[in-house]
């Protein structure tokens, strides 16, 4: 009987066949206890519609021949339905059918002229009070950038007019005061 040099290992016992069976490892967890998983099972049932109404049946039309009596047929009773109001009421006169009236053209220039008169007397106290705000907004730093330039360049020109004038006056003054008296 030849042995095997080599050893084998566990693994390669447990895959070869007709290997020796070996007892569970006391060191592997082994699982012991039973899962069980809720059911599956949904009720993806509808809900029941209510029952159809059945209306009584209509007998059918049967071809007559002029000459040839018209058959007697006999409804079954209907089925107990509540009453519903009458639609119209006995005492009212039924309405008469409406007068279609001949519809007369159109101006749709004088519905245009219309339209926008009252667009404009709508709007125009809103359009207003807008253009007040933005030219408040927009234009007052404007002016008031251009009013301080202004007297910044009319401040000198003012000055040296004033002092001529000034000059001129006491020029004149003095003038008259050395003069002799007439």
């Amino acid at each position: 009987m030849a042995t095997n040099a080599r050893k084998a290992t566990d693994l390669e016992r447990l895959t070869q066949p007709g290997g020796q069976v070996m007892p569970d490892d006391a060191t592997i967890p082994v699982l012991t206890e039973r899962l069980t998983l809720p059911s599956l099972d949904l009720d993806i049932s509808l809900p029941r519609p209510p029952p159809p109404v059945v209306a009584p049946p209509i007998a059918p039309f049967a071809s007559f021949a002029p000459d040839a009596p018209a058959p007697l047929t006999v409804a079954p009773a209907p089925t107990p339905v509540a009453p519903m109001p009458p639609v119209f009421a006995p005492s009212l006169p039924v309405p008469a059918a409406p007068v279609v009236a001949v519809a007369a053209e159109i101006d749709w220039d004088k519905v245009e002229v219309q339209l926008r008169e009252n667009l404009f007397l709508e709007l125009h106290p809103q359009l207003t009070a807008e253009l007040e705000r933005q030219i408040q907004e927009r234009l007052q730093p404007t002016l008031l950038r251009a009013l301080t330039a202004l007297i910044s360049d009319l401040r000198p020109a003012l000055d040296s007019t004033v002092r001529d004038a000034i000059a001129r006056s006491v020029a004149t003054e003095i003038a008259r005061q050395r003069s002799p008296s007439r």
